[in-house]
């Protein structure tokens, strides 16, 4: 270690450190550290296609797929809220349990015909706040819905 010398020998380095202390320090702060550090933890992954009803094999969406419930989002900007309905249904959706019913409707009616591999769309529009369209997401998957899929608003629509 510096500054240790025997009895009668020069020494380059006439000023004894202590580094003990200083190993200490270095020590608890890398515990410090480590215990501190927090993994941001993956909440779940979202799969997303491109829309079908664009580019280059442009095929209208109902002609692929006929057997499928479409929520539909739009943002009204004069209240400043979405409205949200399901393709085929004329009303508005205002609260989940209105909207959930429908769509449990539609997936027993599939059931009941035998159709198991539909997808559950949300076409929501440009202005529409993703959180709005996360919670539509969140409420299918706690229905325990297997396909939902995000769309593209139609140009017909």
């Amino acid at each position: 270690m510096a500054g240790t010398q025997n009895i009668g020998e020069a020494s380059d380095n006439p000023v004894a450190i202590n580094v003990t202390a200083m190993v200490d320090v270095i020590f608890c702060l890398c515990l410090f550290f480590m215990c501190s550090f927090q993994f941001k933890q993956l909440e779940g992954k979202v799969e997303s296609w491109l829309p079908r009803e664009r580019g280059m094999n442009a095929i209208a969406a109902d002609k692929l797929r006929p057997e499928e419930i479409r929520v539909l989002m739009k943002w009204n900007p004069d209240s400043g809220t979405t409205s949200r309905s399901v393709r085929g249904n004329p009303s508005h959706l205002g609260t989940d349990a209105e909207l959930m019913a429908v769509i449990r409707q539609r997936r027993d009616e599939y059931s009941s015909q035998g159709k198991t591999d539909w997808p559950l769309m949300i076409d929501a529009e440009a202005e529409v706040c993703w959180k709005d369209v996360v919670h539509v997401m969140d409420l299918c998957k706690n229905e325990r819905l297997p396909r939902i899929e995000l769309a593209a608003l139609s140009a017909a629509e």
